[in-house]
């Protein structure tokens, strides 16, 4: 999200954003999950509902999130809404792009555009895939991956592994020609959804934009090929379907899976090379790979901010608010929240279930949740068999800023 964008944002209620302006400077420049801990213990202790200075409000606790997620009053920032709120947004082809697919639409857009994905990702869809695909794609990454490891010393695991995987399992979905460059497709569907973050500055819009005219042209030409010569694959389905909404398919798989799904194997990479033990307990009870992930996405969801608009007049924790109102619920925080969480800030897959908002909840629900979570248990694994004894060669690198969370570098030694 600009800056242009967030002062274009509507008034809030009467409260005194001056006085938690630190807080939430602090906030947006914090990346590291344990620095965002102390931020959002310090956050929650302001209160449920934080202003900030571009008249948004920050939601903090779990139930309050889970209610802006869930309760189909509270919407997105859809084109129909931008057009009110922001003369010329048309112009960024990366937001024009994301306002097409499900992630920034609602009801009866959003039902019609996210039909199509619910029937190419149902459960026994992803059970089929993630046998004949994902395991093995996973297995084959993580052992090239060891060996160079063994090789040269050290690598980075982000740019070998946790980022190409979910590229190549989405290819493996869809029938995705050879003859595409996947980690191109990886780099640009990266560029591209930084354009999401908040402030991002005109040099990652810039990039977004061009990251996104770029993907549309690639999606178009092989829509366009694949109506010529069809394969019976899904690709040749949603180009026999609808042409122009199958190119905006392609762009939320791709643009919501890649980032998110990169970011949750990074964040268990990093846990297997620093968390004794974890390694050894997964190759003795498989099982427990399910718990580690849950606790990552616990710990450090890969979308850390929705954002959502009020339709009509409302209340959040008892306080009401206008339509209009824009808030941004912390999926982080909401995940650190001491009434539902026992201990918050310590990592610890052994703690009970809970239902996690990374996901979302209600309409938004990702459909690609399944997915996600067979690509992270089958990496989680192949790493515990196939690097035994791994560590940490440097401190990981991180992309700044509090709504996306992105390793981009954490190189591995045994």
């Amino acid at each position: 999200m600009s800056q242009k964008l967030l002062l274009s944002i509507p008034s809030a209620p009467t409260l005194d954003a001056r006085a938690t302006a630190g807080l939430v400077r602090r906030w947006r420049h914090a990346s590291d999950p344990r620095n965002l801990a102390v931020v959002y213990d310090e956050l929650r202790a302001a209160g449920p509902l934080v202003p900030t200075p571009w008249r948004a409000l920050l939601v903090t606790g779990y139930d309050d999130c889970r209610q802006v997620l869930a309760d189909r009053s509270w919407r997105t920032l859809s084109a129909s809404w931008r057009d009110r709120h922001r003369p010329g947004w048309r112009d960024s082809p990366s937001t024009a792009g994301l306002c097409e697919t499900p992630l920034q639409q609602d009801p009866p857009e959003h039902t019609a555009r996210r039909r199509p994905l619910a029937a190419a990702l149902t459960p026994r869809v992803v059970a089929d895939l993630a046998a004949s695909v994902v395991e093995p794609l996973a297995d084959e990454f993580v052992r090239e991956f060891a060996a160079r490891v063994r090789r040269e010393g050290s690598a980075d695991i982000v740019a070998a592994v946790c980022r190409p995987l979910p590229t190549a399992v989405l290819a493996g979905l869809l029938g995705l020609p050879a003859e595409v460059d996947q980690a191109w497709l990886t780099a640009e569907s990266l560029a591209m959804v930084r354009v999401e973050e908040l402030a991002s500055p005109p040099s990652v819009v810039r990039r977004a934009d061009q990251a996104a005219e770029a993907q549309l042209a690639c999606y178009d030409r092989i829509l366009a090929d694949r109506r010529l010569r069809p394969t019976g694959d899904l690709l040749s389905h949603w180009a026999a379907d609808d042409p122009e909404g199958a190119r905006y398919l392609l762009l939320t798989l791709f643009s919501a899976g890649v980032p998110t799904t990169a970011a949750l194997l990074a964040g268990l990479a990093q846990a297997l090379a620093t968390l004794p033990g974890l390694a050894a307990r997964i190759c003795r009870e498989p099982d427990f790979a399910d718990r580690l992930v849950d606790e990552m996405l616990r710990w450090d969801p890969p979308g850390r901010v929705v954002t959502r608009v009020a339709g009509a007049d409302t209340e959040i924790g008892g306080r009401p608010l206008p339509e209009g109102q824009i808030v941004h619920a912390l999926i982080g925080a909401a995940h650190r929240d001491p009434e539902l969480f026992t201990d918050p800030h310590t990592f610890d897959p052994g703690r009970p279930p809970q239902r996690l908002l990374a996901y979302g909840s209600g309409l938004h629900y990702c459909l690609g949740a399944l997915l996600a979570r067979a690509q992270a248990t089958a990496f989680v694994r192949g790493f515990a068999r196939e690097l035994p004894g791994a560590r940490l060669a440097a401190p990981p690198v991180r992309q700044a800023g509090p709504s996306m969370a992105d390793i981009t570098r954490l190189p591995i030694a045994l």
